[in-house]
């Protein structure tokens, strides 16, 4: 082969290498440019232990509804004129009536209530009778009643019930208020009210 060949295969030697170098430059500026577009996702994007956290504040949720209420006609207010005897006898007993209702799954409470509607023979029906107006007549009528709450009073889970509902001072101040106990009171002195 003459030098001309070998001139002309090394010249084409030297033009591949050289798109070789030119591909390989190409394809490295591409990966360097994915890479720096990433990096600049992630830099605008706060992370905590590869988490995305958004710094913006969330939209509050609202605390309450309006909530429509329509009171009864039969509501009593405070600003209202004073009660009247009987609008007070009512509202003690639906009071006791309501105190009672609470505890009205209390097994103890319910064995002590068939046991006084036995012994007064229906004349009694639950502890709300003995808290009312009629407690005098039902004992003279019912002396067994006296044996029926002892009885029962023995139990300390009926105890602590009993004594729970006693010591509620909504219920002591209507037993005081049906029985007639304000009217017992000293000059000057009036029953605790609650408000």
């Amino acid at each position: 082969m003459s030098k001309t060949s070998y001139a002309l295969i090394g010249l084409m030697l030297a033009a591949l290498v050289y798109m070789g170098a030119v591909r390989l430059y190409q394809a490295y500026d591409r990966r360097a440019q994915q890479k720096a577009a990433e990096a600049a996702a992630l830099a605008n994007t706060f992370t905590f232990q590869n988490v995305p956290v958004s710094l913006a504040a969330p939209k509050p949720e609202p605390v309450s509804r309006p909530v429509a209420f329509a009171p009864a006609q039969s509501a009593i207010f405070l600003e209202s004129t004073p009660l009247t005897e009987e609008q007070k006898t009512q509202q003690a007993q639906d009071t006791i009536t309501s105190i009672l209702d609470d505890y009205k799954t209390d097994p103890n409470l319910q064995k002590f209530n068939r046991e006084l509607s036995a012994a007064t023979h229906g004349d009694a029906a639950d502890l709300g009778a003995l808290s009312g107006v009629e407690l005098v007549r039902i004992l003279q009528e019912n002396p067994q009643v006296r044996q029926v709450v002892q009885q029962n009073m023995q139990n300390p889970a009926f105890a602590k019930t009993v004594q729970e509902i006693f010591t509620n001072p909504q219920f002591v101040q209507s037993v005081q208020q049906l029985q007639g106990a304000d009217i017992a009171l000293p000059p000057g002195q009036e029953p605790k009210k609650t408000k």
